[in-house]
């Protein structure tokens, strides 16, 4: 059944909402509200993972690059399925889709966690679980990116999806630091069974978002027909094809120090698993702050000039961290980090949605996907260069080089003059 583009499930909140509530206008909608909270458990569960998970792999290894192959396992199967997840969520009921996902995502992690369990874990069953979650998430996400419009309209896109982001950033306060504490007490294994539950969660609380109804209008013709389809739309919509170049490089150059923290935590300060757990804390902070603030700010001009603004900064950021001498002064820079990087993510995110119209979302949401692989991917080389010369080192190469192309695009004036 077709419904009008961002069309809204349910009653919508008036839009002349004022004050600090405005912040939090999308909640008001039942179906996004259910939506956030199941991302909000997700989240939850990821960061926890992320932090055990790298713990077990450089516990393991002592290898900076074997952490980064493990986390970048995933790139493969998304860089090639990704296309066909785009044009399937397309085509089906979003949220029977994003269902279905997760709890495939359940059942991996509850195999992971037997294996912990009973002490029969080895890098390649972490290895195989990475690249079966980059299966899935190449046919979950581009339905969890594509089904927001759907669920609170046009004009609410920005603040729902900034909400999106304070939501995941809460828990990239609280994942860490309890995963840091609960590995000492409860160890990896405890910590998996944790996140097996949250993943479940997931689920339940999609389980509750009612379906909207939005799909491409059906036609007779192939998924490889559709997969083309999209690409060329891409390629027509200059736009469109730079903001996804620029998150291409963003992920390559910015975001890898996340996979590479254990190595900050372990080699550089000194740290534990609780330790880990603060350093990741701190970007958490620090992006909860970026992303209420745009949440606030609603729709706003001159957002192409903040976007490469706040790239620019995002470099110097780590520039700064990765040279910090001491821990409080890593900690402070890291605020810097979390709130740029999530900030420019999140508006990025959102002049992508608000430029393509619904029939299309799924398969340009599949390619603005792929663009995050460039994170696993950019993590193999940085991570190579970081054992030669160091990861400080390495990671403070990438800073300059992001600041240096958000200098550059500011010259582009399409890009400086978006609103």
């Amino acid at each position: 059944m077709d419904i009008p583009p961002s069309q809204p499930v349910g009653p919508s909140p008036p839009l002349n909402i004022k004050g600090w509530r405005r912040t939090f206008t999308s909640l008001r909608i039942r179906g996004y509200r259910w939506y956030w909270m199941s991302n909000l458990v997700g989240f939850l569960g990821f960061q926890m993972q992320l932090v055990a998970q790298g713990w077990l792999i450089y516990d393991m290894t002592a290898s900076p690059f074997l952490l980064g192959v493990v986390t970048a396992g995933w790139a493969v199967p998304t860089l090639i399925i990704g296309p066909f997840g785009g044009v399937i969520a397309d085509r089906v009921e979003k949220r029977n889709l994003i269902v279905a996902n997760q709890t495939v995502t359940v059942l991996i992690t509850l195999a992971v966690t037997i294996l912990i369990v009973t002490d029969a874990i080895q890098v390649w069953h972490l290895l195989t679980a990475s690249i079966l979650t980059g299966v899935v998430f190449s046919l979950n996400l581009p339905a969890r990116q594509a089904i927001v419009p759907e669920l609170v309209g046009e004009k609410r896109l920005m603040n729902a999806i900034a909400l999106n982001s304070s939501g995941m950033n809460v828990t990239k306060i609280v994942g860490p630091a309890l995963a840091g504490i609960l590995v000492g007490l409860i160890g990896i294994s405890g910590v998996y069974v944790l996140v097996t539950v949250c993943y479940a969660g997931t689920v339940g609380a999609m389980l509750k978002v009612s379906s909207t109804g939005v799909t491409a209008r059906t036609l007779k013709t192939s998924m490889i027909s559709d997969i083309a389809y999209g690409f060329r739309y891409v390629r027509h919509n200059s736009l469109v094809l730079m903001l996804l170049a620029l998150e291409f490089v963003v992920n390559f150059l910015g975001w890898p120090y996340m996979i590479l923290m254990p190595v900050f935590a372990k080699d550089v300060f000194k740290l534990g698993p609780s330790g880990l757990g603060i350093l990741m804390s701190a970007t958490g902070v620090g992006a909860l702050f970026g992303s209420l603030g745009l949440a606030y700010a609603g729709d706003f001009k001159r957002r192409g000039l903040l976007l490469l603004g706040l790239f620019f900064t995002f470099g110097v950021g780590l520039i700064l961290f990765s040279n910090a001498k001491t821990l409080h002064l890593a900690l402070f820079f890291l605020l810097i980090v979390g709130g740029t990087a999530m900030g420019s993510f999140a508006l990025n995110n959102t002049l992508i949605l608000s430029s393509i119209p619904h029939e299309v979302r799924g398969r340009v949401m599949s390619i603005y996907m792929m663009t995050w692989t460039a994170e696993a991917l950019g993590v193999l080389p940085i991570a190579a260069l970081g054992e030669a010369k160091g990861v400080p080192f390495a990671v403070s190469v990438c800073g300059a080089l992001l600041a240096i192309l958000a200098l550059l695009a500011v010259f582009v004036p399409r890009l400086r003059k978006l609103e």
